[in-house]
């Protein structure tokens, strides 16, 4: 019997986890999305492992593009970056993985809570299934809420266990004793985890005194025959670990690695509003329809009628949730899991999101406990087991359809706009998609509107400029840059650009004022580093601009633009070997820069190296085949150091033919009336 029940019981978690991958096999297609690019595809920060020191330092945060110290999260994205590069499937495939872990690890807990498997296996079928969770496991840039509660998760599996193991303490001293110190390290470490990778585990402790205190176990004496001070000697051993590692977060977040250097723009809160988004919480539970990546919830102020239908919701609730105390006190523990882990996304603290879905992935946990539990004990006979089934299937296939919806920006923010037309981030990521596809006016008309609606912010300026600059708007794009700018936010992509526009209209005094503000949002802006080296060299300081190229390079090694424009200047000065270093990182790192592989071609050529030389010129044309510089430089190469006038003449009256300027054509003809003559071409 015994095997049978074990063979059944590892059948069961596999088909579990099985489940839990099938259901987001469909993501492995799409491609990243929302803030994906920002943490990914535009982060630096995690395309080296020489970073990676970083992650322990003040540099973190205007590194990372996190708002909050989360180091844990960052580490996957480097362990990704690794791997994968910039294939979204990878990191898809990671955030599925991580999920499974999570429903693994929420088995693990159900099961060790209520000692049954068939209330963990309902429990766990109702968190697998539900379409809540879809918006954190297929955004990248929302890992955090899965890493978390796998920490989370793990943190308190291994605290009851503990409770376990002091209930024996009196049998094998010894042996418990070296258990129930090594499952609290592991407990107060994974909590530790969890809090660098995301703020909202801080719950955690609240949680594990609840539970301590509503679920005392058989084994040990109630706390009304146990004296004061062995349940004090009791409580100061289980709880001091998870004290300290919550003082030292707390030092760490707001004392070494206080974030001074970006903030958010955050929704207005009250009671009132956020009595309406807890409402909205509950409901989605329940019936999780109307999914949204954004929603748009207007400030309430006084008692109108949608603040009392939703505190009435809310009362007959808790009205419940009360009565379940006396019934069963650990599912009145996970009603109030609900609400206490929600609390950190409530208001309490200023947030960027009135209400989220990937914020209640921890939280319904607790709901999911609830409602296996409730199944599991519910005589409805097959009709009910068939119901059940059903609606199981029905959340399935809502989460499959869902994943389809976060396909890509374009699907995520169409649907977006379609149910929340109202919402300014809607709006402007949906001007975001047009942008991408090159549709500017329709771009245009979506960032108008947003900046209309209520809850808009500065960075949609920002947007509406960079397509103002596309259509060729330049003097509205520069008003629009200046409008983005506020004290709030990192102004780094404005200053930029406005230091772009200025460096191409000649005025470098502008510009180099408007990188230098740049600097000053963000140090550590590679870009905007090799930008100002630019605009240094057009001015003629070419000591400011090497510095401005090295300051880039410190900040990314990798960074490819910063090596080529370093390498020129060392061209420019005569200093080949460096140059040439110099050159062959960029052409290494970016395969296709066509100034990369000219200025090596140039250098070599410098150098006596004329094979060599002719070779990047080709690679050139190759990654570049309207450049008619390098189809001229080609030419003289074959004629004057292969002495073969056959190509020479080829690739001269390819430049002739590409190159937009007529004097650049005059020389060119004579070159080739040269060559005819049997003279020779000049330099």
């Amino acid at each position: 019997m015994t095997i049978k029940h074990n063979r059944f019981e590892k059948i069961l978690t596999f088909i579990i986890i099985f489940i839990s991958v099938l259901l987001y096999l469909n993501t492995l297609s799409n491609v990243f999305v929302y803030d994906d690019a920002y943490v990914i595809t535009e982060n630096y920060f995690i395309k080296s492992w020489g970073n990676l020191p970083k992650l322990f330092t003040r540099d973190y945060l205007p590194l990372s593009g996190e708002l909050s110290y989360r180091p844990v999260v960052t580490l996957t994205y480097f362990i990704d970056y690794a791997v994968w590069r910039l294939n979204p499937l990878g990191y898809h495939l990671t955030n599925i993985i991580l999920h499974a872990v999570n429903v693994f690890l929420f088995y693990l807990f159900t099961k060790s809570i209520f000692r049954t498997l068939t209330a963990a296996a309902f429990s766990t079928l109702v968190f697998l299934s539900h379409p809540l969770l879809t918006e954190t496991v297929n955004a990248v840039c929302y890992r955090e809420d899965t890493l978390a509660s796998i920490f989370f998760l793990l943190s308190f599996l291994y605290f009851t266990k503990l409770r376990i193991l002091f209930s024996k303490r009196k049998h094998l001293p010894q042996q418990i004793n070296t258990r129930f110190f090594t499952h609290y390290a592991v407990s107060c470490g994974s909590y530790c985890m969890a809090l660098f990778s995301k703020e909202m585990a801080i719950t955690l402790p609240v949680l594990l005194v609840l539970f301590d205190f509503l679920s005392a176990s058989q084994h040990e004496s109630k706390p009304p025959t146990t004296p004061i001070v062995a349940r004090m000697r009791r409580w100061i051993l289980f709880y001091s670990g998870y004290i300290l590692v919550t003082g030292f977060y707390l030092f760490i977040r707001f004392v070494a690695c206080k974030n001074t250097f970006k903030t958010i723009d955050v929704y207005p809160t009250n009671i009132f509003t956020m009595t309406k988004v807890v409402a909205s919480y509950l409901k989605l539970l329940f019936i999780p329809v109307g999914l949204n990546a954004d929603y748009y919830v207007p400030d309430i102020r006084g008692m109108s009628i949608s603040f009392v239908l939703s505190s009435l919701f809310i009362i007959s609730a808790l009205v419940i949730i009360a009565r379940l105390y006396r019934v069963n006190s650990r599912l009145f523990f996970f009603c109030l899991w609900f609400f206490i882990s929600l609390l950190p996304v409530l208001g309490i603290i200023p947030i960027g999101n009135i209400m989220a879905e990937r914020y209640l992935y921890l939280p319904m946990a607790g709901f999911c406990v609830v409602a296996g539990h409730l199944a599991k004990n519910s005589s409805f006979g097959k009709k009910g087991v068939v119901i059940l089934c059903i609606i199981l299937l029905g959340m399935q296939i809502g989460v499959i359809w869902r994943n389809g919806v976060w396909q890509n920006d374009t699907t995520v923010w169409f649907s977006t706009y379609q149910r929340e037309p109202n919402s300014a981030r809607a709006c402007s990521n949906l001007g975001n998609t047009y942008f991408k596809n090159k549709q500017y006016e329709a771009a245009i008309r979506m960032y108008k509107k947003s900046l209309s609606l209520p809850y808009s912010y500065p960075f949609i300026h920002f947007n509406l400029g960079a397509t103002y600059e596309k259509v060729g708007l330049v003097d509205n794009a520069i008003e629009e840059y200046k409008a983005s700018i506020s004290r709030n936010n990192d102004n780094t992509l404005a200053f930029g650009n406005l230091g772009t526009i200025y460096d191409k209209r000649g005025l470098y005094d502008k510009a180099i004022e408007a990188y230098t503000s740049a600097l000053a949002s963000n140090p550590y802006s590679p870009l905007t580093h090799n930008n100002l080296g630019t605009t240094y060299e057009h001015t003629g300081n070419t000591e400011k601009a090497t510095s401005e190229y090295l300051e880039a390079l410190a900040a990314d090694n990798n960074y490819a633009d910063a090596h080529n424009n370093l390498g020129a200047m060392f061209l420019k000065k005569g200093i080949l070997d460096k140059a040439i270093d110099e050159l062959k990182k960029a052409a290494q790192l970016k395969p296709e820069h066509v100034d990369a592989h000219y200025n090596l071609g140039l250098a070599y050529a410098m150098k006596g190296l004329y094979e060599e030389a002719i070779g990047e010129m080709k690679l050139a044309i190759h990654y570049n085949a309207n450049d008619y510089v390098a189809y001229r430089d080609l030419g003289k190469l074959y004629f004057q150091y292969k002495k073969d006038s056959g190509q020479a003449l080829h690739y001269l009256n390819e430049s002739l033919r590409l190159t937009p300027n007529p004097d650049e054509a005059r020389k060119m003809t004579d070159m080739i009336n040269s060559i005819h003559a049997g003279q020779g071409v000049s330099e």
